[in-house]
């Protein structure tokens, strides 16, 4: 019983650290003095311990060179972000655009037909046909001619195409005057051979000197054309000579020309020529999505590739060049040059591994945004094709699963959630049974931190103390981390602490908690957005935080009571009477503590018979006075002991009530020095000297047999 009694005692004495107490308790340190008297047996036992004596230095328990005692829980990894968790870098582009590849020129054409001075004539009647047959081959006035309608002549075939749609051009008719006399005037229209369909408007010239050429001009906006074209031609007459010249009707003639130029087509079959397409804009914008409200402005790519996709939906052969100017690999920007055949389809990719990608660019949109240069050529062979205006390319392109080095930009107010974590303390046993004030005074909490995220952030941490029904939070106000600023730095360790000083810790952690609850949140760029676009994000970035709970054992209490209710260890349950001595044989059973205490911690105690059934008390004993708590220094260390002397004394009715009784309520009340008032130390060197003595006085009926 005396074993029980002095080790509740010290286990009370530590009660906040229960779970390093020592498993056994060396009973060597208890004196074996005893005597027995012929009339009364008194038993004598001694002891001498400290501190250092019922705890061990551990992890949890720290003593430091001056035998300061701090306890020390740790929680690895409270805190984990990755860069994957926070942003999406796999999948940023996704470029999808046709290009329309519109009208496309074609080459110029130049047909010609000749009318002679015979042909010509033939048209008119048999007398002057007669007459010019007779100065055929000689130098003599030309005769004058009437108006007359020369018929319809083919041109040469046309080679460029076989039926063209124009957008636009323009087809020149040249008419060249070798008759050897004016022509009064002349006009001529042009039919399509298939169809008879005509080309433009009718084309008049008028008076067209000797040896002179007259023009024409049609427009062949919208017009069609055919590889086979014929002309009527309408002559107005000739005022003929007054002077004599060689009239040969074989020699002299005129020459009809059609010169097709600057000439776009809509549709149609042709040749076409090669010809970059002019039509096109030959500048786009692929866009850069990392998530919402993420505005980037510089890229660099350790290892990837742009995946590409062309297709043709047209029957001509061309080449696709594309042109990154803002990117830079080795100083020089990417460039691919594709070739595509008609109708099919082109997959590659272009590397992009170590290159610096300037999002920061376009005007209109300083951010998320690569301009790209490109150009479609046609490469023809010189075959006919069937084209039309509205064939495309259609280009597609994918950034995917690059591995970054870094990202610069703003990355948002993103706030993440910190899951809630719990530090169980292993205290629920021990809080269970208190009641009273009890306050720790210099409780801190630090979180060790490595972050390789360059964005500011603000921590918001939440903590709250659970003690049965009872809770108290930590009241901590967002505290800003330290993060790196460039490229060149990309990581930064460093802690924050929490203490008294900016929190309600140490009401937190008096309690005492069984249990302590952790969550909070993570705010990227707090003062939002400045404009800069200077946050980094790194491939490797992440944020990894570990928390230390440090209670040096600096406290004060004011009647801090202890309860526990345990089994009846006194009550005789053999089942007889035939013990030879039983409690209930002495008239006085007394208890003479004599304690000299170094522990600046008081102590009272009050055993109480308790009968379950019942819910009754059957009686009480008490020592108000178990231990007087020691003196302190200015500093709060015990600097000297306090001598208690106790008497617990147990009467023959306390005996006899304790038959009555299943249980024994045992509760301790502490108070530290100068009644809870000042802050008290712990130091593992405190002991205690106690020195029990039992008083019996025997009443002792001895039974015949």
């Amino acid at each position: 019983m005396i074993r029980k009694f002095s080790g509740l005692v010290f286990i009370i004495l530590v009660f906040f650290i229960t779970g390093c107490i020592k498993e056994t308790y060396n009973m060597n340190k208890l004196s074996g003095e005893t005597h027995l008297s012929p009339t009364i047996g008194v038993s004598a036992v001694k002891g001498d311990v400290s501190l250092s004596d019922l705890i061990k230095s551990d992890d949890q328990v720290i003593i430091d060179q001056s035998k300061f005692v701090r306890l020390i829980f740790k929680k690895d990894s409270v805190l984990e972000l990755k860069m994957s968790d926070i942003y999406n870098m796999t999948d940023m582009v996704s470029f999808s655009k046709s290009y329309t590849l519109g009208e496309l020129s074609v080459s110029p054409f130049d047909k010609t037909l000749t009318l002679t001075l015979d042909q010509i004539t033939n048209h008119y009647s048999s007398l002057v046909k007669s007459l010019f047959v007779s100065k055929n081959n000689t130098t003599s006035i030309f005769p004058p001619l009437t108006p007359i309608s020369l018929g319809e002549f083919p041109f040469p075939q046309i080679s460029n195409f076989e039926l063209a749609v124009f957008s636009v051009g323009t087809l020149d008719i040249s008419v060249k005057n070798n008759l050897g006399a004016p022509i009064s005037g002349i006009n001529i229209q042009l039919y399509n051979s298939t169809g008879h369909t005509p080309i433009g408007n009718q084309a008049t010239i008028s008076l067209i000197q000797a040896g002179a050429t007259g023009i024409a001009t049609i427009n062949l906006a919208d017009a069609t054309v055919s590889k086979s074209i014929v002309a009527s031609v309408f002559i107005t007459g000739s005022p003929g000579t007054s002077s004599p010249v060689v009239i040969n009707l074989a020699v002299n003639n005129i020459e009809v020309g059609i010169h097709g130029k600057n000439m776009k087509v809509k549709s149609g079959r042709v040749v076409l020529p090669v010809q970059t397409i002019v039509s096109l804009d030959n500048r786009d914008t692929v866009d850069f999505d990392a998530g919402s409200g993420i505005e980037l402005d510089e890229l660099k790519i350790k290892a990837g590739n742009i995946s590409y996709n062309v297709q043709s939906s047209s029957p001509l052969k061309t080449s696709l060049q594309l042109l990154l100017p803002t990117s830079n690999n080795g100083g020089l920007p990417i460039t691919r040059l594709i070739d595509i055949n008609p109708h099919t389809t082109v997959t590659g990719a272009i590397s992009v591994s170590n290159t610096i990608i300037d999002l920061g660019t376009d005007p209109r949109q300083p951010y998320n945004r690569v301009p790209f240069d490109y150009s479609i050529v046609v490469t023809s062979d010189g075959s006919m094709v069937d084209f039309n205006k509205s064939d495309k390319i259609q280009l597609d392109i994918e950034l995917l699963n690059p591995v970054i080095d870094y990202v610069k930009g703003y990355f948002g107010q993103k706030v993440e959630t910190i899951n809630s974590e719990s530090l169980d303390l292993q205290m629920d046993e021990i809080v269970s049974h208190l009641t009273g004030d009890f306050l720790i005074s210099s409780p801190s909490i630090k979180l060790k931190y490595s972050n390789s995220f360059a964005i500011p952030i603000e921590i918001t941490l939440n903590a709250t103390g659970k003690r049965q029904l009872k809770t108290v939070d930590l009241g901590l106000a967002p505290i800003t981390i330290a993060c790196p600023v460039t490229p060149s730095r990309r990581d930064v360790s460093d802690s924050l602490t929490i203490d008294k000083n900016n929190s309600s810790l140490p009401e937190l952690i008096s309690l005492p908690p069984g249990e302590v609850s952790f969550s909070g949140s993570a705010k990227m760029n707090p003062l939002g957005n400045n404009g800069l676009r200077n946050n980094y994000v790194f491939g490797e970035s992440r944020f990894l935080g570990s928390l230390e709970v440090e209670m040096p054992l600096e406290f004060r209490i004011n009647n801090l009571q202890f309860t526990d209710t345990l089994d009846n260890f006194i009550k005789n349950d053999n089942g007889n009477n035939d013990t030879p001595v039983n409690p209930e044989d002495f008239e006085l059973f007394r208890l003479d503590l004599l304690i000299k205490n170094g522990f600046p911690l008081g102590a009272a105690i009050k055993l109480s018979l308790y009968d379950s059934v019942t819910r009754t008390i059957k009686s009480t004993v008490e020592a108000k006075d178990l231990l007087g708590a020691a003196p302190i220094d200015l500093n709060g260390r015990a600097n000297g002991t306090t001598e208690t002397e106790t008497k617990i004394e147990l009467t023959k009715e306390f005996f006899s009530a304790a038959s009555k009784a299943d249980k024994i309520i045992v509760r301790f009340t502490l108070n530290t020095t100068n009644s809870g008032l000042k802050d008290v130390k712990i130091y593992s060197d405190y002991r205690i000297d106690f020195n029990a003595a039992l008083v019996l006085k025997p009443s002792i009926n001895f039974k015949q047999n």
